[in-house]
């Protein structure tokens, strides 16, 4: 490609002339930025002190502008250990945090229940090594924003997998930056959730501990402060290189892609989906509530259709009364969005007990319709209504309730396979796999991770269904060779002939036409006007006396001279043909193009001979 990128650009028609005003110009932007940064004072006083201070950043014209790296407001809030024991479940997880970024820890987490298995938003802990008596646990910050697991419902966790021995051994030692990651990730999710303020501006994995960084928002950012640690551990700079490139996409394009591994191929991504669905069949039910009372001339109950029971509301003395209820499930109609109501009103001629005449004239009245709203209370009365009332007759009513039964019926299970082409054509090759947010496959290697059965939902209009299967859905990426090859011949050709009849007025092209044949059409070039430039940079050399106080390892120097002085020597860029003296210093070579080889050189072979021992102290001549 260098080729083919030279002759796009010999082909380019070059009009521009140097005329003194662009000269001017350049010369004016050279003395600019020598003037800036042309020396260690200057790199400092221009560039290092705005960036980390508060002094402002000038450009070369003397505009101000604010340029800090960062400030003091990102703070650590949280730090997290863990440590798996013989089970390979963690028994050691301390989450340390500073909850008002104040800068001190004021809230430590350490569960005492094992980790058996790890979620996208929380855990799961099962006896020691085994996958056994298991909970669900969940991150649950307090009001104060202080962390710990929760109990919960297994279907209120995503992406769990198993870490301990029941599934394989060492699995967390192996996948320890992703174990770090989930736990983190899960539990300052759970933080930043429930704080808005709070952002996430750095995280770092150091073995088995995970710190993160954050900061309020509308602070400024800080300098990351992981960088400190590489000043004691240069080490460590290293192995988190390959850490942070082993995760990055654009990393793991570029060095596995078919150009890098020589191999033409094709990336393919596909999607395996399972889906179930829910039959809903609704009809509708009748219930009564029957009451009957004796020796009065109404009656009111208040009835529960949850449990059956009833009371008497008023009157509320003694006589002969007799109620009914039916019990309906509160979970199967409040749950799916049914309804209650009254449907119609009969007398109930049926009661035991009862002597006398049976009052014919009853009015029904519904005063309190039960309902979701209500818990399914309602209340109830029966009247005479003869004029005066009679109490020498009994009283009996019955209300009919009307509801709705649901029947759901799931389907079975359909699965989409969108992978089965790539999964049967053995010119493809698995390369990454993800099974319900767990990664299972990366980088054509498994990584021993292996997802738990996890719970949907499987709803309708009605119908709520908790469903566990042991995958929902797999995202698959495959490799394919093609057959595809890629030939420059023509374009090295092409770059080879332009370079070889390229002059300062014009070339000579090289193109293959579709026939085959060859046409070389000529161009012309338009050069730019040699500016005149000085044959080499003018220097000047500098001397300036100073004690010799140097130390060695046998004292210092100035004993051992007969002069208790030397000198410091320097080479100094001159302006205008003048040497740039310091205070005390003198011109040892004025302003030229100085050429120091043979004092370099002459440097050079002193200190490679005195390494080499010039006094010979083993008695034996050795080669220099």
């Amino acid at each position: 490609m260098r080729y083919f990128i030279t002759i796009l650009v010999a082909l380019l028609p070059c009009t521009l002339q140097a005329d003194p005003a662009s000269v001017a110009t350049a010369e004016s932007t050279v003395q600019g930025a020598m003037a800036n940064y042309g020396s260690a004072d200057a790199i400092k006083e221009n560039l290092t002190a705005p960036l980390m201070s508060d002094d402002a950043m000038k450009t070369f014209d003397g505009t101000q502008f604010s340029a800090k790296l960062g400030c003091n407001s990102s703070q650590q809030f949280l730090e997290m250990f863990i440590a798996p024991s013989a089970s390979g479940d963690i028994t050691t997880l301390q989450a340390s945090q500073d909850t008002n970024l104040d800068g001190v820890v004021d809230h430590i987490y350490a569960p005492s229940l094992p980790i058996s298995g790890v979620c996208a938003n929380g855990a799961i802990s099962c006896d020691a090594g085994t996958w056994n008596n298991c909970s669900a646990l969940a991150w649950t910050p307090s009001a104060a924003g202080e962390l710990s697991l929760a109990p919960t419902d297994l279907e209120s966790l995503g992406g769990c997998y198993c870490i301990n021995n029941s599934c394989g051994s060492g699995l967390v030692m192996g996948n320890l930056e992703k174990i770090l990651s989930d736990l983190g990730g899960g539990a300052t999710g759970s933080l930043t959730a429930q704080s808005e303020y709070l952002t996430i501006s750095e995280v770092g994995v150091s073995g088995p501990m995970i710190k993160f960084y954050a900061q309020k928002a509308g602070d400024c950012a800080t300098g990351s402060p992981l960088l400190k640690a590489y000043k004691g551990n240069p080490g460590q700079l290293s192995s988190d290189a390959f850490a942070a490139t082993s995760s990055d996409p654009t990393y793991d394009l570029i060095t596995n892609s078919p150009a890098a591994n020589a191999n033409a191929g094709d990336i393919k991504q596909c999607v395996m989906r399972r889906t179930i669905t829910v039959a809903e069949n609704v009809t509708d039910q009748f219930v009564d509530v029957r009451i009957a009372a004796q020796g009065r001339v109404y009656l009111t109950i208040e009835f529960d259709f949850k449990d059956g029971s009833w009371r008497k509301v008023s009157p509320t003395d003694g006589g002969n009364v007799q109620a009914i209820v039916p019990t309906l499930d509160h979970g199967e109609i409040c749950g799916n969005g049914l309804s209650v109501a009254a449907s119609s009103f009969h007398q109930w001629t049926g009661a035991t007990g009862m002597w006398g005449n049976y009052d014919t004239t009853v009015h029904f009245r519904v005063l309190q319709e039960p309902s979701c709203a209500n818990n399914l209370v309602g209340r109830v009365q029966i009247q005479d209504t003869t004029s005066g009332g009679n109490a020498k007759y009994w009283l009996g009513g019955r209300f009919r309730f009307k509801t709705q039964k649901v029947e759901c019926t799931l389907s079975s299970d359909a699965i989409y396979d969108g992978c089965n082409a790539y999964r049967n054509d053995t010119s493809c090759v698995l390369k990454e796999e993800d099974v319900d947010g767990v990664t299972t496959m990366t980088n054509y290697v498994p990584t021993s991770l292996t997802p738990l059965p996890t719970v949907q939902p499987i709803t309708g209009s009605y119908c709520n269904i908790p469903v566990t299967r042991d995958w929902w859905e797999k995202k698959r990426t495959y490799l394919c060779e093609t057959n595809t090859t890629y030939n420059f011949d023509d374009a090295l050709a092409r770059a080879d002939h332009v370079q070889t009849t390229t002059t300062g007025t014009g070339y000579e092209d090289y193109l293959k036409q579709s026939n085959g044949s060859i046409t070389t059409p000529t161009g012309s070039l338009t050069t730019l006007s040699e500016v005149a430039v000085p044959a080499c940079t003018q220097a000047c050399k500098t001397r300036k006396p100073r004690r010799a106080t140097d130390a060695t390892q046998s004292g210092v120097v100035l004993e051992n001279r007969t002069d208790p002085d030397t000198y410091d020597y320097f080479y100094r860029e001159c302006s205008s043909n003048v040497c740039p003296l310091e205070a005390g210093e003198t011109i040892v070579e004025a302003c030229d193009c100085l050429n120091e080889f043979g004092d370099a050189a002459a440097t050079v072979q002193a200190i490679r001979q005195a390494s080499r021992d010039t006094i010979c102290t083993t008695g034996a001549k050795a080669p220099l």
